[in-house]
């Protein structure tokens, strides 16, 4: 069985508010495009803390990789809402399983 914060994590990125975080549309990754919000709101709700940068840590910790954004694209539109999303991936955290 998964450790604890896995499972917290899964059930975290399934139930979020999509606007916040959610699966990425292949399923083998999930984003969090709000992070101020995802740390004050969704975090706690599963934690006792209220701190991405510790967040991250941890699924850096389970083998977790941030996927990084495009260049190309990030330099086209420096503003671009896209820019501030964190993206992350792990070959067996996949939605749906």
């Amino acid at each position: 069985t998964a450790p604890i914060f896995l499972r917290k994590t899964y059930h975290m990125i399934d139930t979020c508010d999509t606007a916040i975080a959610t699966w990425n549309e292949d399923g083998l990754s999930f984003v969090v495009k709000d992070p101020e919000k995802f740390a004050a709101e969704t975090i706690p709700q599963f934690f006792k803390h209220n701190n991405f940068s510790s967040f991250v840590r941890q699924l850096n910790f389970y083998g977790f990789r941030k996927i990084k954004s495009d260049p190309l694209r990030i330099r086209d539109a420096i503003n671009d809402v896209e820019s501030k999303y964190w993206k992350f991936r792990h070959e067996k955290f996949i939605m749906g399983r």
